[in-house]
């Protein structure tokens, strides 16, 4: 009725040690969880946020992405230019290749900034082109946020991954866009 006890007992290690071997391939090449520390891109996410990042990936303009700076600390920020885009900022206004863009994710911050005395969200700069292999990300909360104003551009090879899916606080969990 019972096989071999060792036979059996071989077949399950070697279902465990594959399940660990596939969990932790993913964990390395294709996901990862992260935690968001601080308040750059609030209120998109809030401090202790748990997001899941994928690392396959094509970046795309007003993606999120996480990545590390040259200081060697990890920072998410969104996508504002990809490589070849000309960026400029005038009167709080974002221009992507001479078009205006509207950025409803900073609506929040518009308010509170005004609430505040803050005329404007983002200093004007002029026209520059985002050099290949690199991205020019800024962070949602734009007058407290360390990004690519400060950082400069952010090199394809710095990237981890890009957000994809928001894991806790629970009232906020899934797709992130």
């Amino acid at each position: 009725m019972y096989g071999d006890p060792v036979k059996e007992s071989v077949s399950w290690m070697r279902v465990i040690f594959l399940t660990v071997l596939i969990v932790l391939m993913s964990r390395h090449f294709l996901f990862e969880p992260v935690a968001v520390h601080g308040e750059s891109m609030m209120p998109t996410f809030e401090d202790d946020d748990k997001v899941m990042l994928v690392k396959v990936y094509t970046i795309e303009n007003f993606d999120m992405i996480v990545f590390t700076a040259p200081t060697g600390v990890n920072f998410i920020k969104r996508v504002i230019g990809i490589p070849g885009d000309r960026i400029s900022m005038k009167d709080d206004r974002l221009y992507v290749n001479g078009q205006a863009v509207a950025e409803p994710y900073l609506d929040k911050n518009r308010k509170l900034a005004e609430q505040q005395g803050f005329s404007r969200l983002t200093e004007d700069f002029q026209e520059f082109t985002v050099p290949a292999e690199s991205y020019y990300v800024l962070g949602d909360n734009r007058l407290n946020s360390m990004d690519s104003r400060v950082l400069g551009f952010i090199s394809k090879d710095s990237i981890i991954g890009e957000v994809k899916i928001r894991l806790s606080p629970l009232d906020h969990i899934g797709i992130v866009e």
